[in-house]
């Protein structure tokens, strides 16, 4: 095995490019952040609900192994007032598929209180 060796002067360039790389991450994961919430709104919109909360997450297949979609839940009002828990997967390109459009369960928000989400 070949060891690689770095002077002082590399390390410190590789701290740099890492350190300046950070700012266009955060870019990055807003940005997709910002489009998969506009999916959601579209969607919210099309079927007459209004969103009060939302929360957004990696999605995993059932064998664990994430995916390239991401999980957005919606705190949503429907027409009727009725509090709705919606979980749609999303990605860059749209909505792949509504996952659940359940009644808003109570005992969610004791869940969240919890565990300080």
């Amino acid at each position: 095995m070949i060891a690689a060796k770095l002077n002082a002067i590399e390390i410190s360039l590789i701290v740099a490019a890492g350190i300046l790389a950070l700012p266009l991450m955060y870019a990055v994961h807003r940005g997709l952040n910002y489009c998969c919430l506009r999916h959601a709104h579209r969607f919210c919109r099309q079927h007459g609900f209004t969103i009060s909360r939302w929360r957004c997450g990696p999605l995993f297949d059932d064998t664990g192994v994430k995916t390239e979609f991401t999980l957005v839940e919606l705190d949503c009002l429907d027409g009727q007032k009725h509090r709705r828990l919606i979980r749609l997967s999303v990605w860059l390109f749209g909505i792949r598929n509504v996952l659940s459009d359940d009644k808003y369960p109570e005992s969610y928000d004791e869940q969240a209180l919890q565990t300080g989400g």
